[in-house]
């Protein structure tokens, strides 16, 4: 048996022979003329396009490089490019490209490149080329198809056999019967399928804090064998309003067969007489059918009916910044409206389309000072960090990008400011691609980690606002609602609208604010500077910045806190209270901008992994003909939506900023909330309002009513969006995290689609405003978390016929409105003096229940005035166990706001939930205090039974005849009669004497200031020395008579009955 490494050997020795050949071909090449090998930097590879690693490898180390780009390099680089020594042979090169090998090597750092400077040497190089390439596939075809050879014996052989398994006997065969068929009818094929690939795959369950009644059975229900007798009766009806109406009723006919005898008579003389009349109609109702039912068929009809989309909605993506955003709701997110795949999203500690109640406890100076309130603005790209970061001073409410210029980002905030940023090349620069090399990312990242410490003020990621509205003139609430204005038009200072010449553009914008006013802000009026304004410091040693600090300064920097409005609008209601009433939301048609493509592309795949940028199409001649009307829809916080306009002035008012009184044209109070949504269709006069627990919609034309309104029954919507694709559909987001979509050419009374996006209640949605492959809409939730879906889009019909068919629909509920109202005023005519009849009803019957609640009113209060005179002070004698009961008392009180703190509870819906179990227990108190009056009342109840059942037991008896043997004495007769006169008269002594009881208090303080008096007046009377010097026995019995008539004085003060004598020895024993 031969050595098992003999036949190895062969194998060893290749790799040895294979690293000879590599060096003798490396040798080879550069033995050629013309071949030059240079080392080649990472930053020359990427000039020239060879990088080692991406356009050159190891398995194909040789391309064709441009001369253009490596002549670009020598000329910019003169003394520092690597082409330098092979310069001339380069520049002598007759064609326009050049031949460069990669030389793999590991032990350098550097990278080594040949490169072919002459015809000659590129010529040769390619015939070594293609013969290693010969060589290459001849081992490879030799390694994939071998020959088959002889086998050698070695002396292996027999033991190969004995590992070999083999059979000891003949298989046997088995012969398995079965039932038939094998298999059943349906056979399941299963197939993996993992939870984070499906939507639904796994979901949070959580208990919800709703306590559970237990209903206890109190009734059984038995069944009883009665049998009704029929009774006839009749009343005569008086039909105050005629009516029309259809009963259906079955004929009960008890002998059918004498009447089916006289039909068959009848109808066999009918058919005798009409036989010719009959067979045409006969023939007739064969061709046409006449009673059929038309309704049913036009619905079946595939040809009248249309197919209802499918409604699919996918989540895409989803952005939120755990750092900053920590305990942040989203206040608001708009797309940009010229870049694809941008979107700005505001935070702030609690969302402005929230409802809540009770009072605000946050302290709003604290979060003004050490609040974080970042303006955050993500790209599609980069889910996992946002692109810019935007500071702002206090929290944005409201965002909107300029619809006219890509780099204008306004928002409004909390306090009433508006800020501006300018985000120009900002956006560039944080997506430019930043080269390094190795050894340079190591030092960055090693610095990184010693100065984590110091703060990162070179992080362009980061804009600072660059415009803050001066707070003097800014709102006095927070702003609701941003509307730009056309570019082709301007306000003056007197709020006239004017149209601008061709070469000329403004930029202004309208804002509104909860503190009931409109104010209109111009971007390109110079500030002027009020006393104790904010002035731009002035560089004292430069009289100009160096042009390098200037590059990147905004054109709106000199309005920072100097900008203010120039015309305001105050919103006030037509009532006796003049007072501006909280705008909630707003939104106008003041400005048309169509856009168009920057760089237009055919069969370009329109997704969000591509950016896409758009230009607006501006052209005044189009802006000129149509005039944007000085009138803007708001809905208020208090659930109104309000049609608004103004005039302007003629003449300034000598104020900072001009104001004026709105004119209402169109007010209906249809909310049960704050309308945190009011926004207008962009391609139809419609408005859509969401406030409370209904949305509606609005015309114009069709004032003080809305089109169409719907309530939703259990929670409260948050906000709303128009589909900007289709007309007709709209979105309204739920308090409870579900998605309600609307399309009315489908269907006008229920949604088409009810969703649930996030465990938490939505704050705000936006639909992505340009055309992409699929529709995508962003929500965001109370977390912080904004998410992508995509929606599903209804291509059954143009988008013309869309919207005409709304417009249509639209049309139709308007004018059966009017026709609904002008019938009713005409009936309300008719019958005036039934309605005033029924108002006088209605009226009487309200001042009833006033009068009945004004009464039950006043029995509480009664009831509270005296429970807190029973609790005002403690008790004599009691006044621990007092504070120990107002301290408990206290406890519960605190423990009680604390858990409706927690738990965010409401105590106007805890006090709705209470009363229907204040009933019962008030119903159960009535029940068992009828019971305690039933058993007080048992022995009277006892006696009437008694007296009804057996009359003849309660009956008097006659007294019974006197006995004639019994003799009377007189003398004994008469002292019974006195003895039980003494017996009535000592009970009524005793009687008044328990009812007046005898009552003496002696107090010794009296007595003691009686002495201090007398004692007094003997001082004064011994220093003026007129009387002798009493001796001891008169001081003595003076002072006792003193001190005895002040005791009778104070005795018949209090009431006492003591008589002197007992007050002189009380006063000697003193």
């Amino acid at each position: 048996m031969s050595h098992p490494l003999k036949g190895v050997s062969s194998e060893i020795r290749t790799p040895r022979r294979r690293r000879k050949k590599k060096k003798q071909r490396h040798r080879d090449i550069m033995s050629v003329e013309g071949v030059r090998k240079i080392i080649l930097s990472e930053l020359a590879q990427k000039i020239i396009g060879c990088v080692a690693g991406e356009n050159v490898t190891s398995e194909n180390p040789w391309m064709m490089v441009r001369k253009e780009l490596i002549q670009d390099n020598i000329e910019l680089h003169e003394e520092s490019s690597e082409f330098l020594p092979i310069r001339n042979e380069i520049l002598a090169y007759p064609r326009p490209e050049l031949l460069i090998g990669y030389i793999p090597d590991d032990r350098y750092d550097y990278d080594e490149f040949y490169i072919c400077v002459t015809e000659q040497a590129l010529a040769t190089v390619n015939d070594i080329i293609s013969k290693i390439k010969a060589e290459q596939e001849g081992r490879l075809y030799n390694a994939i198809n071998k020959k088959i050879k002889m086998w050698v014996s070695q002396g292996s052989e027999v033991e190969v056999d004995e590992e070999i398994v083999k059979n000891s006997r003949a298989l046997i065969e088995v012969e398995v019967e079965s039932e038939y068929p094998i298999f059943s009818a349906f056979k399941p094929q299963f197939q993996i399928t993992k939870a984070e690939q499906m939507r639904d795959g796994y979901m949070e369950l959580r208990c919800y804090d709703t306590t559970i009644n237990n209903v206890f059975k109190k009734r059984i229900d038995a069944k009883v064998q009665v049998a009704p007798q029929f009774i006839t009766a009749e009343a005569q009806t008086t039909c105050t309003y005629p009516s029309n109406s259809t009963t259906q009723y079955q004929y009960e006919i008890e002998n059918t067969e004498e009447l089916f005898k006289k039909c068959e008579k009848n109808i066999q003389v009918f058919t005798e007489e009409h036989y010719e009349d009959l067979s045409d109609v006969l023939t007739v109702n064969g061709a046409l059918n006449l009673y059929s039912d038309d309704f049913a068929n036009l619905v079946n009809n595939p040809k009248f009916a249309k197919a209802v989309a499918k409604e699919e909605v996918k989540e895409y993506m989803s952005f939120m910044d755990v750092h900053m955003c920590k305990g942040k709701m989203i206040a608001d997110a708009v797309w940009h409206p010229m870049w694809t795949g941008i979107v700005a999203v505001a935070y702030a500690d609690a969302a402005p389309s929230i409802f809540y109640s009770g009072h605000n406890q946050d302290d709003v100076v604290m979060k003004a000072v050490h609040g974080v309130n970042p303006v955050l603005m993500w790209s599609c790209l980069d889910a996992l960090k946002p692109r810019l970061i935007l500071e702002t001073p206090r929290e944005v409410h409201k965002l909107s990008f300029c619809n006219f210029d890509p780099n204008i980002l306004v928002g409004g905030c909390s306090n009433g400011q508006v800020i501006l940023w300018d985000i120009r090349n900002k956006l560039e620069k944080v997506e430019e691609l930043e080269v390094l090399t190795n050894a340079q990312q190591r030092y960055r990242a090693q610095m990184h980690s010693l100065m984590g410490w110091m703060k990162n003020i070179h992080n362009i990621s980061i804009v600072r606002p660059t415009v803050v509205s001066d707070l003097r003139n800014s709102h006095k609430g927070p702003v609701t609602g941003i509307t730009w204005i056309s570019p082709h038009h301007e306000f003056s200072k007197l709020g006239n609208l004017s149209a601008l010449e061709d070469d000329e553009i403004s930029m202004q914008f309208l804002t509104s604010s909860e503190d009931g006013t409109v104010c209109i802000w111009d971007l390109l009026k110079k500030p002027t500077i009020q006393p104790g304004g904010f002035k731009p410091r002035k560089l004292k040693r430069l009289k100009r910045k160096p042009s390098a600090l200037i590059a990147e300064v905004s054109p709106y920097a000199p309005l920072h806190l100097n900008l203010k409005p120039i015309y305001r609008v105050n919103l006030i209601k037509g009532d006796k209270q003049n007072r501006n009433v909280g705008i909630a939301s707003s939104s106008g048609k003041l400005n048309i901008v169509k856009y168009a493509e920057v760089r237009p592309e055919k069969n370009k795949k329109r997704s969000l992994h591509e950016r896409v940028i758009y230009r607006p199409v501006l052209d005044p001649r189009r802006d000129s003909e149509w005039k944007p009307e000085t009138k803007l829809h708001c809905g208020t916080m208090e659930g109104d939506y309000i049609y608004m306009r103004w005039e302007g002035k003629d003449y300034e008012s000598g104020e900072v900023v001009n104001s004026e009184l709105s004119k209402i044209e169109s007010y209906s109070k249809c909310h049960d909330g704050p309308v945190n949504t009011c926004k207008i269709c962009e391609k139809s006069p419609v408005t859509l309002t969401v406030g409370g627990k209904v949305i509606a919609l609005w015309r114009e034309d069709f004032p003080n009513r809305p089109v169409l309104w719907r309530r939703y029954r259990h929670n409260m919507f948050t906000t709303g969006e128009w589909d900007i694709f289709q007309p007709s559909r709209f979105m309204v987001e739920i308090m409870n995290g579900d998605v309600e979509s609307w399309s009315l050419h489908n269907n006008s009374k229920y949604p088409t689609f009810h969703l649930i996006f996030s465990s938490g209640y939505l704050t705000t949605t936006a639909i992505h405003p340009r055309p992409l492959k699929k529709l995508i809409c962003g929500a965001g939730d109370k977390q912080g978390v904004f998410r992508l879906f995509f929606l599903p889009q209804d291509t059954s019909e143009s988008e013309g016929d869309k919207v005409k068919d709304f417009e249509n629909f639209i049309n139709r509920e308007v004018n059966r409105k009017k026709k609904f109202l002008a019938w009713q005023e005409e009936w309300n005519k008719k019958n005036e003096s039934f309605l005033k009849l029924r108002q006088e009803q209605e009226r009487e019957l309200m001042e009833l229940d006033e009068q009945a609640k004004k009464a039950k009113e006043a029995e509480l209060m009664e009831e509270k005035a005296v429970e807190v005179v029973v609790r005002k002070g403690p008790a004599p004698g009691k006044y621990i166990e007092w504070v120990i009961e107002q301290r408990q008392l206290e406890e519960e009180a605190r423990i009680k706001s604390t858990i409706i703190s927690k738990k965010q509870l409401d105590t106007k819906e805890l006090e709705k939930r209470r009363k229907p179990l204040q009933k019962l227990d008030e119903e159960n108190e009535r029940k068992k205090r009828k019971q305690r009056m039933r058993l007080r009342e048992g022995e009277n109840i006892f006696k009437e039974t008694v007296a009804t059942l057996f009359p003849d037991a309660i009956k008097e008896k006659p007294a019974p005849p006197p006995d004639p043997y019994i003799i009377e004495d007189e003398g004994l007769t008469q002292a019974k009669s006195h003895f039980n006169k003494y017996l009535d008269i000592d009970r009524d002594a005793n009687a008044f004497v328990a009812a007046n009881p005898y009552k003496y208090e002696f107090s010794w303080r009296s007595v003691l200031d009686g002495c201090r008096q007398r004692r007094k007046q003997l001082f004064l009377d011994s220093l003026c020395g007129g009387e002798r010097r009493k001796t001891k026995k008169s001081l003595e019995s003076e002072v006792i008579a003193s001190i005895a008539e002040a005791a009778i004085e104070s005795g018949q003060n209090e009431g006492g009955g003591q008589t002197e004598g007992e007050v002189c020895e009380a006063a000697k024993g003193s």
